[in-house]
Order: structure tokens, then sequence, then C-alpha cells
């Protein structure tokens, strides 16, 4: 990298000045900053969490509760990141409607609001997996009704809900690929589009300003 590219990168990460209007937290209400936060909060406690969760559909359900009864702080540690998950989905959520309310949606931001939409579909599918890994009754139900609807999807339905869901009959490999898309996947794809995210917020003039 240049080194006058490398000042571009800078001056990107640090704008020399955010509009005062901009800055006021009854304009931004910090919705996605605090999205922000509750991601990496999902972050290192699902990383402290699959020390004792096992993907398999015929063990998972008593690895939760191994987790949540046996493991040390395992209780606090599973609803802390069930709890987040919560949160984080309510935030990006309002932070997508205040951005819609206050017009920041449009140019030259439109291009960041497909990335921000983009986000809002992964972080509900991300906290649906999530729910889907418990695989108790209600996670078992869950799984097949969605696994159902994905089998409506014109055209590509089969190859789309095998992709999702595993196969349509309950082996060990469903545990397995719903946890590879929750813990490895989704995250993965998460990571990278809220760089970009935040990235094309300095690109585009930083924070936009009320109308």
């Amino acid at each position: 990298m240049s080194k006058g590219s490398f000042a571009a990168f800078l001056a990107h990460l640090h704008p020399r000045a955010v509009p005062e209007p901009a800055a006021k937290v009854r304009f931004t209400f910090c919705l996605g900053g605090l999205a922000l936060w509750m991601f990496l909060l999902e972050i290192v406690t699902g990383l402290l969490l699959v020390l004792s969760y096992v993907p398999s559909s015929s063990a998972a359900y008593e690895s939760v509760q191994t987790i949540t009864h046996a493991a040390p702080y395992g209780f606090f540690i599973r609803n802390l990141h069930y709890w987040c998950g919560q949160a984080m989905v309510i935030f990006v959520a309002l932070h997508m409607v205040r951005v819609f309310v206050t017009g920041s949606f449009g140019p030259p931001r439109s291009f960041n609001w497909v990335i921000g939409a983009l986000l809002l579909a992964l972080t509900l599918l991300v906290d649906f997996t999530g729910y889907l890994l418990v695989w108790d009754d209600r996670g078992l139900w869950a799984w097949t009704i969605a696994r159902n609807l994905a089998q409506t999807v014109p055209l590509v339905g089969s190859g789309f809900a095998t992709m999702l869901f595993g196969p349509s009959e309950v082996t060990e490999m469903v545990a397995l690929r719903l946890y590879v898309w929750h813990v490895i996947l989704l995250p993965l794809a998460m990571t990278l589009l809220v760089a970009w995210h935040f990235w094309r917020i300095r690109k585009d003039g930083g924070i936009s300003g009320p109308l």
C-alpha cells in the first residue's frame, strides 16, 4: 500500500470533523453503535459457548443443558448471548427505521442503505439459526416449518432448503449444517459487511445530518 493510499485510509477512519447536528444523540440515538457492541458481545460469548456445545442432532440439547446447569458461569454466558442477540435485532431494525425517517438513505448513501438491508437480513438469519441450535421441541418444529417454507421458493426451492437447513430428514448433518451457518459463515459475512458499511460512511461524506 502506498503512502498516499495509507493516508487516505487513515483519513476515512479518522475524519477531521463531524457535523455538530449529526453528532447529537437525539439524531442518531447511537443505534448503529449499539448494534455493533451487541455484535461484538455476541462474538465473545459465542466463542465461550462453542467450547461446550456439541453440534449434533442427538447431543445438542444435552450440551445446552450442561452449559446452562453445570458449566461454570454457563447460565450467565448463555443468557447474555441470547439477550444480546435479541437486542441486536431490535437495534439494527430501529437503526434502519431511523435512517429511513431522517432521509439518510438518499444519495450518495443509497448503496450503503443496501448494505444495511443485507445486514438486517443476516442479523435475523443468525438469530434464527441460534434459536434452532438449542434443538428442543420448539427448535425442531421451527426447523421443520422454515425448511418447508424454503422449499416453496420457485425453481431452486429444494436445493435452497438443503443448503440452509440440511437434509429433509433429521440426521447428524442437520445440526452441523446449522452450526456452521450460525458460528462461521453468517458471522464472517456480517463482519465483512459491517466493515464495508462503516467504510462507506466515511467514503460517502461521514454521518448524514438532519434534513
